[in-house]
Parts: structure tokens; sequence; C-alpha cells
């Protein structure tokens, strides 16, 4: 239901474009920061959803996005109990031959990619700056510099040798 909420306040907010407010700027890239870490956390429990061995030691944890606030989410791994499988010839089982993997639910994932994808172009699609703002506006610096996932997701000038 909040996702419900959410998605509604997002599409029935649409800013002006012209001359957007301090305000306006900060929470978009508030926005797209949170937005990019709920999806990076998804792609990463996706690409994860195998593997039993991590630098941490063990399988790899299920990691969730939660507390967003003012534009940075905490980060936690999820408690849930691993997946164990007997496979005594794998080279990480237990000395009984299971295998611990990460308790991630594919469709769950997948569902909530989509979600989290059709709130982003909500997002995208009610901003309250044009296309190219991060390209060139001297105020996505600004966002830049409080907003680390922003930064690297649409930081281009380092690339393009604008960086002094």
């Amino acid at each position: 239901m909040k996702k419900l909420i959410l998605l509604i306040l997002l599409t029935s907010c649409a800013h002006h474009k012209k001359n957007p407010s301090n305000e306006q700027i900060n929470q978009y890239c508030q926005d797209l920061n949170v937005l990019y870490q709920k999806i990076a956390v998804i792609y990463s429990n996706i690409s994860n959803i195998k593997t039993t061995r991590t630098i941490e030691g063990g399988y790899y944890k299920k990691k969730i996005a939660t507390s967003c606030i003012n534009g940075i989410c905490e980060i936690v791994n999820d408690k849930t109990p691993p997946i164990m499988k007997y496979e005594p010839k794998h080279p990480d089982s237990d000395k009984n031959g299971y295998v611990s993997y990460p308790n991630i639910n594919i469709e769950e994932e997948k569902s909530d990619k989509i979600y989290w994808e059709r709130v982003y172009s909500a997002v995208i699609k009610n901003s309250p700056v044009s296309k190219n703002f991060f390209f060139k506006d001297p105020k996505a610096q600004i966002c830049f510099s409080k907003y680390p996932e922003l930064k690297s997701r649409l930081d281009y000038s380092e690339y393009l040798g604008r960086k002094k």
C-alpha cells in the first residue's frame, strides 16, 4: 500500500521546468539518489543469487535499502537464514555436505525491480529540470557532492576531461 501511495504522489506532483528552485532541485536529486540505491541493491541481490563465498566470508547475504532519509539509504544485510542444499562435492560445503546459498527469491527481486523502475520513470517524467541538467548545469555539482550514488551514475565530467 505504501508503494502505491508513493507512486501516486510522485506522478501527481509535476514540477515546472522553468527556473526550478534550489529546494525543488535538491528534492529531485534526493529522490534520484534513493532510487539509484534501491535499484543497485536489487541488482546486487539478483547477481549474487548463487554466491556461496564472499570476501567477508560465508554466503552472500541479501541486501536491503532501509531508512532512506535526506536522499541516503542505510544498506543492511537481511537476517534470514540461508537456503541449505546437500552438495557434498561443492568446495563450500560444510562437514555434513551442505552448502549455504543466499535466501533470495528471484521473483520477488524482479517484481521490486520493475516497481522501482516505474517509480524512477515517474520521477524522471516529472523532473523539475531539463534533460541535460546533469550534463551541463553547474547546480548539478551540488547534487553530486551531496549524493554519491547520483554522482557515480550521472557525473560524466571526468570522462569528458572537464575536471581540473
